[in-house]
This record gives structure tokens, C-alpha cells and sequence, in this order.
């Protein structure tokens, strides 16, 4: 063994311990040990082989210890702009979100409850423009029809001695409750798929359109329907604006953009008849207008899951993974 005293006195142990001391220099590293340590010429050359390990280590550090990255992206990169981008940088409820956008499932179940709801809603008009045609031909006065509460009709029947007119009405108001809350129910049904499809807070619109039609279905007098039916169709004309400015990420929306013309033509018409009850004006034009109305909300939702199925079969017969289906609507 060889002090540290003695080092100048071997001129191989004299290399060493240069070395040694010049690279501990430029390394920057504190000894710990004490100064008058013992060392051998293998304890000298196993330092300095670690002291040029942890050199290069510094230069070029491995792979398992290089920063987090995702994707080879920092985390601290900006959201860039490429569309095709999976957004690995949010949290993991988002690429839950991008599977519910991008369900086939989902958006046909929204396409069928909208059809079913304007199936519901015409069948509704068409059972009250035949209510309206058969109390003209019984010769019920206007003012019964505008009142259309038990009471009157009660009074007004006995009065005249239509007891089977009574009847009639008994069983209309059935069928046009029935109809009523099943169409505002299907639509209350659109509109949560909806937002579960687009996590967007405008289709609670829709949501709220179905519930003011069925309190409306279930409310008493005419007044309180006639209130009802305002709020409930300007919803919807809410819901068709809506439809409108949304931006669909897929080419061809021509046949989407067709659909949601006819909502808002058929919204307008239905908020025209719903001041039309305010001021009680009600005739045979209003119903007729209202049948016309739910023509364009079935061709529109006919129009959405034609152009639906269009575009899936189109990207699917072009996706090589198999995978098609409209992302926005």
C-alpha cells in the first residue's frame, strides 16, 4: 500500500493521483472520505473508471431516466392544433368522452328516439285536427272548443243533449295526453344522448322542451296548457338554432344542414300557433299549420339518420381499421 505522503515519491502512483485530482476538479465532485485515506493503485483506477462512467452518465443519461414524456411531447408542449391529435395530455375521462362521441350506438339511439317523438307529435296533431273536424260538424260553438275543461263540456252537453259528445272528448283527451307525453318524453330522451354525446350544456334545451310538453300534456285548463306549449316550443326553436351553428368535422353535411332547416321551419311555425293560443284565436289554420310542422321535424329526423347511415357506410368502406362513424352532429 501506498500513503498519500508518498505519492510524489512513485511516479505511477503520481499519475494516478493527478488524474484523479483533475478529474475530481473538473466533476465537481466533494470528497467525503478523509484526506489521509489509505489506496492502492486498483482502488485509484476503480475511482477513476467510476469518475468517467458518471461523466458520460451526465453527457448522455438512459433512457429510463430521461424526463416524462408522452409520445415523446413534454409535458409542458402546448396544445398543438393537428386534429389528428388523441389529446394524450388530458386526463383519462376525456378519451372516455372521445369513445361516447364516436359511438355508433349512441347516435343511432338518439336518431330513432327523434323519430319516434316526431311520430308521436304528428299522430298528435292529425288526432286533433280530427277532434276539431268532428265537434264543427256537431256544431260545438268555437268558445267550447277554447275553453276545453271538464266543466264546460260537462255543462255544455247536457245542456244539449250530447252526452255521446261528452264521450268523445273523454276519450280525445286520453289519446291526446298518450301522444303528447310520449312525444315530449322521446325528446327528453334526444336531448340527454345528446349530451352525453357532446358534453354540451345547449342540449339541456331539449331536455327542458320535453319536460314544458308534458306538464303541458297534464295540466288542466287552457291557460296553463296554452303557457306550457309557449315555453315548450320556443325551446325547441332554441334547440334548432343550436343545430344550426354547430360545426360538423366531416365533409357533406348537406344533408344534415337539410334536417335542421326543416326543425327551424317547423320550430317557427309551432311558435306562430303557440302566440296564436295566447291571444285565443285558435282555428282550423293553426291545427292545419301544426300537422304541417310535425311533417318537418319527421322528415328532418328521416333526413339526420339517412345521411347517418350515408356517411358511416362511406367511411367505413374507406377506414382500414374498420371503424366508421360520424363524429359530430
Amino acid at each position: 500500500t501506498i500513503s498519500i505522503a508518498q505519492w510524489p515519491k512513485n511516479s505511477r502512483t503520481a499519475v494516478y493521483s493527478s488524474t484523479f485530482i483533475i478529474t475530481i476538479a473538473s466533476a465537481q465532485v466533494q470528497l467525503c472520505e478523509p484526506f489521509h485515506m489509505i489506496l492502492d493503485e486498483a482502488g485509484l483506477r476503480q475511482i477513476a473508471e467510476d469518475i468517467e462512467q458518471a461523466e458520460e452518465y451526465e453527457e448522455s443519461p438512459p433512457e429510463s431516466c430521461m424526463p416524462l414524456t408522452i409520445e415523446s411531447v413534454p409535458l409542458s408542449t402546448e396544445i398543438d392544433d393537428n386534429p389528428e391529435r388523441k389529446r394524450p395530455y388530458l386526463p383519462s375521462c376525456y378519451n372516455v368522452y372521445d369513445k361516447i362521441k364516436g359511438s355508433i350506438h349512441l347516435a343511432f339511439l338518439s336518431h330513432l328516439c327523434f323519430i319516434l317523438a316526431s311520430l308521436f307529435y304528428l299522430k298528435l296533431a292529425l288526432v286533433t285536427l280530427n277532434w276539431y273536424l268532428y265537434t264543427k260538424r256537431r256544431g260545438v260553438p268555437q268558445d267550447i272548443l277554447d275553453e276545453d275543461t271538464e266543466e264546460v263540456w260537462t255543462s255544455w252537453t247536457s245542456e244539449n243533449g250530447a252526452d255521446y259528445i261528452f264521450d268523445k272528448w273523454e276519450a280525445y283527451r286520453l289519446e291526446y295526453e298518450l301522444l303528447y307525453i310520449m312525444g315530449a318524453l322521446f325528446f327528453v330522451f334526444v336531448g340527454l344522448l345528446d349530451l352525453i354525446r357532446y358534453f354540451d350544456c345547449l342540449n339541456m334545451v331539449l331536455v327542458l322542451a320535453g319536460v314544458a310538453g308534458m306538464i303541458s300534456a297534464l295540466s288542466k285548463t287552457y291557460q296553463a296548457r296554452t303557457i306550457w306549449d309557449f315555453v315548450s316550443v320556443h325551446m325547441f326553436f332554441i334547440e334548432a338554432i343550436n343545430l344550426l351553428l354547430r360545426k360538423h368535422d366531416f365533409e357533406g353535411v348537406a344533408c344534415f344542414r337539410i334536417g335542421d332547416v326543416c326543425f327551424l321551419i317547423g320550430a317557427v311555425l309551432d311558435c306562430i300557433g303557440s302566440y296564436v293560443g295566447i291571444a285565443e284565436h285558435e282555428g282550423l289554420w293553426v291545427i292545419q299549420m301544426d300537422v304541417f310542422s310535425c311533417c318537418l321535424w319527421l322528415f328532418s329526423a328521416l333526413t339526420d339518420i339517412t345521411a347517418e347511415i350515408y356517411y358511416l357506410r362511406k367511411r367505413v368502406g374507406g377506414s382500414s381499421d374498420g371503424i366508421g362513424t360520424v363524429q359530430c352532429y
